[in-house]
């Protein structure tokens, strides 16, 4: 008895005294979106922050009544890419994501877009991601097509009829995530902050990388106690609290906007689907009473439409005039920005790089 007692505590001390090994995420599907989620992330997780930046319209896209129009096209560029921020926010995978108004040349991982074609009817995106070392995680064109169940209620912008598209990207993203190996995400991370100092004082830090065609290899970093290395610690962490401003205006934009952009929606769908019925009949009955009753009704429908372009117009128009002004604050100063979001951007990159360099002697 004595023995299996003294076993008992063996087993016991050795159990508590053993390293478990780290928890792998425990996903989870939500069935009705398809997005997968994590619902725990364990420490060890090797998170990753995600610069959007304004999508680009395919100039090649041809100006119809089924297609967006120049007004629609400059909401879409700054609307879709908060779609998929939003999404990769709920997803849970990721460390901060930011809508920027132009390519972060400093980001972990930079996501741009291209919008190929828009209307109510389908939405085509080509998505390309890239990390700070060069290396591309994915370059694909994503569509989707909604259907009279997506609009079989008053448009919500909170119900997106192509959020299945959105919940792919992040999706694909995920699962890129998770093969990343622990060595190339500290490289990504690494990379990520040189490439920025760079941006702020090229000659203090162009020795520490290399650059081959595309890919861009870490040669080595500052010591942690180096007056430049620390300094640039700080103006990056000023860096990320201005682009936390740069990003709410964005998501002003998406409930200013949000609502007639969703009617805009869907009375192109209506407008679609009902050239193509228009169609239908004339093909198989001819010029008729019948078809007379629905040019009509698609006449009506684009009146509509083409009224939500116009209030789109002036609402894009209004936003961009009034963008409120941004208030940042760094070593004790506090500095306000105006104009557009663009030349709130360029004048802050100026400021810090300016402040940066004065304080480190270059």
């Amino acid at each position: 008895m004595k023995r299996v007692l003294i076993f008992l505590v063996i087993v016991l001390i050795s159990a508590c005294s053993t390293t478990k090994p780290p928890m792998d995420p425990v996903l989870h599907v939500t069935p009705e979106t398809g997005l997968v989620t994590a619902r725990a992330l364990p420490a060890t997780s090797r998170i990753v922050n995600i610069s959007i930046n304004d999508f680009e319209a395919d100039r090649d896209v041809a100006s119809s009544i089924y297609l967006a129009n120049s007004q629609v096209r400059s909401v879409e560029q700054r609307y879709l890419p908060y779609m998929l921020k939003q999404t990769l926010d709920r997803s849970g995978f990721w460390g901060a994501v930011r809508v920027l108004p132009s390519i972060d040349h400093g980001a972990e991982l930079q996501v741009e877009g291209k919008i190929l074609s828009s209307s109510g009817i389908a939405l085509k995106l080509n998505i390309k991601v890239t990390d700070a070392t060069g290396r591309v995680w994915l370059d694909r064109i994503y569509q989707d097509v909604s259907d009279d169940i997506d609009f079989v209620s008053e448009p919500n912008h909170f119900a997106d009829p192509f959020q299945t598209l959105y919940n792919r990207i992040a999706n694909d993203l995920q699962d890129l995530l998770t093969q990343l190996e622990s060595e190339h995400h500290q490289q990504i991370v690494n990379t990520a902050l040189i490439r920025y100092g760079q941006l702020l004082a090229e000659e203090a830090f162009s020795g520490y990388l290399r650059e081959e065609e595309e890919r861009v290899y870490l040669v080595g970093l500052p010591a942690r106690d180096d007056p430049v290395f620390a300094g640039l610690l700080r103006v990056r962490e000023a860096e990320y609290l201005f682009a936390d401003s740069v990003d709410a205006h964005y998501e002003s934009l998406f409930q200013r906007i949000g609502p007639t952009y969703a009617w805009w929606r869907y009375y192109s769908y209506e407008l679609i689907r009902g050239n193509e019925r228009l169609g239908q009949i004339d093909a198989t009955r001819g010029a008729s009473r019948g078809s007379w009753y629905a040019v009509e009704r698609i006449y009506k429908t684009f009146k509509e439409a083409k009224m939500n372009q116009d209030a789109l117009r002036e609402l894009t128009d209004s936003f961009d005039r009034e963008t409120a002004a941004t208030t940042a604050e760094i070593a004790g100063r506090v500095i306000e920005l105006k104009g557009s979001l663009d030349t709130q951007y360029e004048m802050w990159r100026k400021i810090l790089s300016n402040m940066y360099r004065d304080e480190v002697g270059i």
